[in-house]
């Protein structure tokens, strides 16, 4: 049961991704961020593309679960579904704390490793001991 849910999952995150891996798409739920429900073509209008163009990116948005459809008569209107954004938001926000970690740790090597090579005396250069000749 645990495979099934990880599965369902890790197929809701690929879809998620899939979808804000477009700009046009991100712009769309930037859109929306600002405006909270908006209709489409007033989404549309935003873009320099087709109504049809626009539709389609949102069937992808609304695939992911990232969006939803209301509709009234002939006008739609597309709202974000944020709750559907908390699971990649998670799977970041884990990577980012754990590279973080890894990275802050790296950081911290190197300063230490700099500070004990700068510590370390320098041996002096060897006076030249070649001899120059009399004359």
């Amino acid at each position: 049961m645990v495979e099934r849910r990880s599965l369902i999952d890790d197929e809701a995150l690929s879809r998620a991704f899939h979808a804000l891996s477009d700009p046009s798409r991100r712009h769309i739920i930037e859109l929306l961020r600002e405006a909270g429900e908006m209709k489409v073509g007033d989404i549309a209008a935003a873009f320099s593309m087709s109504l049809n163009g626009v539709s389609k990116h949102l069937k992808v948005l609304e695939a992911a679960g990232m969006v939803e459809r209301r509709i009234e008569g002939r006008q739609h209107f597309i709202r974000v579904d944020w709750p559907s954004l908390q699971a990649p938001y998670e799977w970041l926000h884990f990577y980012h704390h754990y590279w973080s970690r890894r990275l802050d740790a790296l950081v911290d090597y190197v300063e230490s490793a700099h500070r004990a090579s700068s510590s370390i005396p320098q041996a002096n250069n060897p006076p030249n001991n070649k001899h120059k000749k009399e004359k």
